[in-house]
Order: structure tokens, then sequence, then C-alpha cells
């Protein structure tokens, strides 16, 4: 019984200053100081973000490693993954010898899937005459990552065109890059310049396979920029939705062979500042858009010469042939 007595006693005086020791730390002026996480990095590009916040980024890692990191909105780090294919000595120095581009997600396309697109410069930013480009396929959901990597080192050298509105997200989340050597992509050449389009278009898979495709070789060629109002409907044509009223069935011309076949950039098109019959000095503005089985759908705003809104308006049109299948007003 003694021990079990004892027993009791030291739990009780352990029990005693576990408690008073809480106290004592609990009323401390200053709490005690938590050292922010040291990154592993030697620098960072500067974030890009998406329309949801999160923020696509490049780091250089101590050990010599090309990361691409996504921090969501609230500032935590989602997704991180090293690219396999970049050899340390491709790596700038410092961040102001790399460029980035962001292919955002998209509602209409993949809510998840990005594109992040780097070019690692390895001469002077004035020339860049070397670089390695690197497109960076992104799922934030499935956290699948694919890489694709072009390295130039001269003119005749085989890249891709990486700005202007040049990379695509398109049909079931494929990707649109417009390629070409180094020359004609950046350089100028070809008739009146237009070599600067480059060669092909590539539709890409995620996984940087191939879906198909298509010379860039059409007096006129007309292939879609990304940051405009557009869903794709197949893979070779989409709908577009200007801010200003003009929508439009429109499809991927560049070759030659395209122009014989009769094909036109624009399938159909429907100015809704026209169509509505509105006043001239009235302006109409787009506030949302969208694709539902075999209809295209919009709804607008009209507003009088002093910006003052007058109509709500949603139409909707056959997507074949673009015959309207009625408006309502609001």
């Amino acid at each position: 019984m003694k021990i079990k007595r004892s027993y009791k006693g030291a739990v009780a005086v352990s029990v005693f200053f576990l408690f008073t020791a809480m106290i004592f730390s609990c009323g401390k002026d200053t709490p005690e100081r938590i050292e922010p996480e040291k990154k592993n990095e030697k620098w960072r590009t500067t974030a890009i973000k998406d329309s949801l916040g999160n923020q696509y980024y490049a780091v250089s890692t101590l050990n010599n490693k090309l990361e691409i990191r996504v921090d969501n909105k609230e500032g935590k780090t989602v997704f991180a993954e090293v690219c396999p294919t970049i050899d340390a000595t491709e790596i700038p120095a410092t961040a102001n010898k790399v460029l980035t581009y962001l292919v955002s997600p998209s509602k209409y396309i993949s809510i998840n899937d990005a594109t992040f697109s780097l070019r690692l410069v390895q001469d002077e930013m004035d020339k860049q005459d070397k670089h390695v480009q690197l497109l960076a396929n992104i799922n934030l959901d499935t956290k699948k990552f694919y890489t694709k990597k072009y390295k130039v080192e001269k003119p005749e050298d085989w890249t891709y065109r990486d700005f202007n509105g040049a990379l695509v997200q398109w049909y079931q989340n494929t990707l649109l890059v417009r390629e070409g050597t180094e020359y004609d992509l950046n350089k100028g050449g070809g008739h009146m310049g237009l070599g600067q389009r480059g060669t092909q278009l590539v539709c890409y898979e995620r996984d940087f396979s191939i879906r198909y495709t298509k010379d860039i070789d059409a007096p006129s060629a007309y292939y879609p920029s990304t940051g405009g109002q557009y869903i794709p409907i197949n893979n070779y044509e989409a709908m577009g939705f200007r801010i200003d009223g003009l929508v439009s069935r429109v499809q991927i011309v560049t070759s030659v062979e395209d122009v014989w076949a009769g094909k036109k950039e624009i399938v159909w098109q429907d100015d809704l500042k026209n169509s509505n019959n509105i006043p001239a000095d009235y302006s109409v503005k787009i506030t949302a858009y969208n694709i539902q089985d075999d209809e295209a759908i919009a709804s607008y705003t009209i507003y009088d010469d002093k910006g003052v809104l007058k109509y709500k308006r949603t139409r909707k049109w056959q997507l074949s042939s673009g015959i309207p299948r009625g408006t309502t007003t609001e």
C-alpha cells in the first residue's frame, strides 16, 4: 500500500510542476520567436497569378536544380517539382535572366490545367542568341507534371514562340504551340516578315504527345491567341466572345491547303451592337458566355452615350450556323 501511495504522490507532484510551468510560460511578455522556414533557393522569379489567386514561379535551388512551384492565394506551396531535363549549367546565375509566361487555367477547358513557360537566357538579355526554353504542363488537382525543352544556340535551332499570346490552351485540355527555327520565329524573314509566325502549329496533349500539326504557310494565316474570351469546340474551331459585343465562330486556317479547301477564319459572326439596332453612340459589353449542347449563349448589357445601363439581354445562336434562337431582355 505504501508503494501505491508513493506512486500517487509522485504523480501529483509532477502534475503540479507541469501546471506551474504552463502558467509561467503563458505569462511571458514576449512569446518565444519561431524562426521562419529557410527556403532551399538561390533565387526565384516574380510570381504570376491566375484568376483563382494561385501564384506560379520558378526557383533555382541550392543543389543546382530548377524547380517549378505554385502557391495558393494564402501563400501555401501546393505544387513543387524539379525540372528533370534542365542541366545545372543551363540555369542562369540570377532571376533577371529568366522570362516567364503563364497560360492560365480556364473553366471552359480545364480549371486545373495550366502551362508555365520559361526562357533561360544564357548570354546577354538584349541578344538572347543562346537560351533554353521550357514548357511545363501542370495539373494542380492530380499534381501531374510534364515538360518539354528546347535549346537554342544558333538561328537554325528549333524553338517555339513564347510571347504575344502565342501559347493557347485548347480543345480537350490540349495546348497550341507555334514552332519553327529561331530565325523564323523571332528574327523576321519570309514574305513581308510573315516568317515570324513560325513554321508549324502543333497541338500537344498534356504529356506533350502530338495530337496534330499544321503547316503555317498561308498568306493570311489565322490561329488563336491566348487572353481572349474563347471556347474551343473542336480541334480546329472555337467560339469567340469579344467583350465589346462581337460573337464569332472562327477556325484555324494556316496553310495553302486550307485556303484551297475554301476554309475561312470566320464561319459566322454576329455584331451585337448592329443586330440590336441600337444608336451609334450606344455601347455593348458581354458579361457572360457559354456553350450548351448545340447552342452558343451570351449575356450582355447595353449602355447609352452617357454610360447609363439601358438593357440587359441574353441571346442564343445555333452553334453550327449562327442562326439566332431567341433574345431575352431582363
